[in-house]
């Protein structure tokens, strides 16, 4: 329900409440969420307060509004390839940003009768007061076999990427990955500084380099103030 004593905004709270029965899948893609008049009487909050928090999802993709019918949830799956894939510390260096990581650990694992080096590191960019605000929770798998030796790298100052193309000539190229919805959990919490349980955006995939060999085993949980772009084509729900 909603805290009127919270300085947070009510239409905030709303926006917030909704978006997550979506992801949840409360509210199904094609579905009509309770009208206006329901969610004022059901939060005893104003109709305008509503209409606020409706735009903003709206605006945000997850909903799209039909006029004399009703406000229907857009919110798909995606499924995408993503070529070119350049990896966190390229991405952020791109954007003039400082990249800093964190060792959660780093141990060797058998999957499928073979090896491999599991990382799992926060990653995030260092502040001007030196203080990092840490974006994501990356946990990669790196087959041993083609890296040998990879366990060596400090990866809290080193980046992967650039560690595969310069110490075994080893060029990522592409990542076929899957976008889903993650409800946080403890060590996401303590990561990203949450003060309350969340949906969070994982992307889980393959990396492949040059020749179509598999160099890495991928998985991204993106914090919320993590922000990027993806292009996509995709279709809109018209009912």
């Amino acid at each position: 329900m909603l805290d009127k004593n919270d300085p947070v905004p009510l239409y905030i709270q709303l926006q917030r409440i909704l978006k997550e029965e979506i992801l949840k899948g409360k509210y199904e893609e094609g579905q009509m969420i309770p009208s206006e008049t329901q969610l004022s009487s059901k939060y005893g909050i104003t109709r305008a307060t509503v209409r606020k928090a409706i735009s903003i999802l709206a605006n945000e993709g997850y909903l799209h509004q039909v006029h004399g019918k009703g406000t229907f949830v857009c919110f798909k799956q995606m499924k995408y390839n993503v070529w070119n894939f350049g990896g966190f510390t390229d991405y952020l260096k791109s954007k003039n940003e400082t990249p800093i990581s964190k060792l959660i650990s780093m141990q060797r694992t058998m999957i499928d009768n073979r090896e491999y080096l599991e990382i799992k590191r926060a990653r995030g960019v260092k502040k001007d007061n030196d203080k990092p605000l840490f974006l994501t929770i990356d946990t990669s798998l790196i087959p041993v076999e083609l890296f040998p030796g990879i366990d060596n790298y400090d990866f809290k100052v080193e980046s992967l990427y650039h560690i595969m193309r310069t110490k075994y000539n080893i060029h990522p190229k592409r990542a076929m990955l899957k976008l889903s919805a993650v409800k946080s959990d403890k060590m996401a919490k303590d990561v990203f500084a949450l003060d309350r349980p969340m949906p969070l955006l994982m992307a889980q995939g393959n990396v492949y380099d040059l020749n179509n060999v598999e160099v890495e085993r991928v998985k991204v949980i993106y914090g919320p103030k993590m922000d990027f772009n993806i292009v996509a084509n995709m279709e809109t729900y018209i009912p």
